[in-house]
Order: C-alpha cells, then sequence, then structure tokens
C-alpha cells in the first residue's frame, strides 16, 4: 500500500517543483538560499497534504470498515472470487482464525507512514528530517497516523464485529444440517398410507390435491408466499370493516323501530297499572221500589261518570264509593 502511496507522492512533488521552477525564472529569482527556501516550503505543503488526506482516509469508521472487508475477503470468499458454501466438512475455525490474523495485520501498517519507498524523501525521515523539511518540523509527529489507545480501542471494536461474522457461518453451517430424519419420513409412510390410497383412488381428492399442490409448488418456487400472505391479510381486513358497517347500519335501523314499539306500550302500561291499583266498584239495583231518591240518582249518575273518565285517580273513586254506600243506606 505504501509503495503506492509514496509514487504518487513523488510524482506531485516533482510537478510542484518543475512548476515552481518555471515561476521563479519568470519572476527572475537569482537567490540560491531564497529558491531553496521556497522549494522547501513547497515540500513541506505538499507533505502537509498528504498527511491530512490519509488522516481523513483513516478515520474510525473507515478504519474499520477497511479492517472488516479484508477480513470477508478472506473468509467468505475464496481464493477464485466466489462466496464459500460451508459444508460440515470445512474447517470454519482454522479459516476464520487466518482470516482474522490477517485482517488484524493492516491495522499496524495503517498505523504508521511508511517513507522507505519514496525517492524524494530520505530513507528515514524522522532521523534526516533536516534535510527535507526545515529543523523545527516534527517529522515523527506527522508520520503517526494512528495512535496506539486508539488502535488498541479499534482491535477490540473489530474483535467485536469478526464474531459476529464466525457465529453467522456457524449459524449457516447449522440451517444447512438441519433435515428431517428418516425414521419420521418411514412413519409418515405408514400412518399416512391409508390417506395416499384414498386421495389416489378418488379423482375429486385426486384433482384437489394435484391443484393446491401445484400452486403451492409454483408459490414457493417463485417466493411468492409472502406477497400472498399480506394479500390475504389485507382482505380479511377490508372484510371485517365491511360486516362491521353493515352491523353498525343494521342496529342504527332497529333502534327506532324499537323505539317506537316502546312509545306504543308504555301508555297500555299505564292503563293497566291503574286499572290494578283502583278499587272494585260495584253496581246497587233497587230493592223493591222501581224509582230511587233524587240522592240516590245524583249518586248514580256520579259514579256513571266517574266510570266513563276511566278512574280519574284514588280520591275521586273512594269518595263515589262513599256516596254510593251511603245513598244504598237512605234507600233501605
Amino acid at each position: 500500500m505504501w509503495p503506492g502511496v509514496m509514487a504518487g507522492f513523488d510524482d506531485a512533488v516533482q510537478q510542484a517543483e518543475a512548476q515552481l521552477q518555471q515561476r521563479m525564472d519568470l519572476a527572475e529569482v537569482d537567490a540560491a538560499d531564497q529558491r531553496l527556501r521556497l522549494v522547501r516550503a513547497l515540500q513541506r505543503g505538499v507533505w502537509e497534504c498528504l498527511v491530512e488526506l490519509l488522516r481523513e482516509e483513516l478515520t474510525d469508521q473507515m478504519v474499520l470498515l477497511k479492517l472488516r472487508a479484508a477480513l470477508e475477503d478472506r473468509f467468505r470468499y475464496d481464493d477464485a472470487g466466489l462466496p464459500r458454501v460451508w459444508r460440515p466438512s470445512d474447517d470454519i475455525d482454522a479459516q476464520f482464525a487466518q482470516a482474522r490474523t490477517a485482517a488484524q495485520a493492516l491495522l499496524p501498517l495503517l498505523s504508521r507512514i511508511e517513507t522507505a519507498a519514496s525517492h524524494v524523501l530520505p530513507a528515514d525521515l524522522a532521523a534526516g528530517a533536516g534535510s527535507f523539511f526545515p529543523a523545527a518540523f516534527s517529522a515523527e509527529r506527522s508520520l503517526t497516523l494512528i495512535s496506539a489507545s486508539r488502535a488498541r480501542e479499534l482491535a477490540k471494536r473489530f474483535g467485536r464485529e469478526a464474531d459476529a461474522l464466525y457465529l453467522e457461518a456457524k449459524r449457516s453451517l447449522v440451517a444447512t444440517q438441519n433435515h428431517v430424519p428418516a425414521w419420521v419420513l418411514l412413519l409418515l409412510v405408514v400412518l399416512g398410507w391409508n390417506e395416499a390410497m384414498t386421495i389416489l383412488f378418488n379423482p375429486l381428492y385426486l384433482v384437489l390435491t394435484a391443484l393446491f399442490g401445484g400452486t403451492a409448488a409454483v408459490l414457493y418456487q417463485l417466493r411468492l408466499w409472502g406477497p400472498v400472505l399480506r394479500a390475504v391479510n389485507g382482505l380479511l381486513s377490508v372484510a371485517n370493516d365491511h360486516v362491521h358497517e353493515l352491523l353498525v347500519e343494521a342496529v342504527n335501523r332497529t333502534e327506532p323501530a324499537a323505539a317506537a314499539a316502546a312509545a306504543q306500550q308504555r301508555p297500555s302500561r299505564r292503563a293497566a297499572r291503574h286499572a290494578k291499583g283502583s278499587p272494585e266498584e260495584i253496581e246497587l239495583e233497587p230493592l223493591g221500589d222501581s224509582s230511587l231518591s233524587p240522592s240516590a240518582s245524583e249518586t248514580r249518575a256520579d259514579a256513571d261518570a266517574g266510570r266513563s273518565s276511566g278512574g280519574s285517580g284514588s280520591n275521586s273513586s273512594r269518595s263515589s264509593s262513599m256516596r254510593l254506600h251511603g245513598a244504598a243506606d237512605a234507600a233501605h
């Protein structure tokens, strides 16, 4: 990785120095010390741009992505670049250990810039910084991209992500190993033999089984069970809402009729209640004489009027009864 980075840095420095020489010639800068100072400033500017760009590319999230990509390239894919399909005979533990070791080896490589492949920079920039940068320039600080404490934290986070990838591969292996035991298949054949013969020798059952079985097989092959279930749930929800609306309309239609019937029954119940509460009235016939005294006739007329009015009240009925008894006594 670093030889390619240093090759690009050398090309950028050489192109920038060539342009700077041309501009100094146009500006007629003849002093050697001044020209050297401008070249050193240019070289330091290019180096600082490179370090800033590398720090942006090596944030925590980017480092974790690079390590995870390296792990997946070695663990999930084979040498030909094809995805691995784990089988029970494969040694997942050994493959994972090799891939994780190779991925973790990238972290120290990314932590520090290696300038050995550069033709412009000195072989040991930290020791010979004065030959390329000013004496006050801290080359060691610029060479370190990831500190030791930060590297340890990144290693822990990467370890957790690597463990999750390992567990996922183990689960996929367990899922492929799950199968129906042979004795269960034999038991199904023995217990379901009569039912199978019934379906095979009955045309209706055979046609229905072929129809529904073929539909289920097509849906399974096309992976349409999810949309079909969602459609069925939607239809059931619409049907439920429609039935609820019909019930509400039916209740709203029956309530006015029930209220009218209750209103009609209320006067009859009230009349029956008054009839039960009123005392019995006895009609007295004349004894001997065909004519009654005027007081008796008046009393008889009052009683007839009270009877025709439907029993206005308990007090009036009681007073009429008392008058009637008094008239009968007078007649005797």
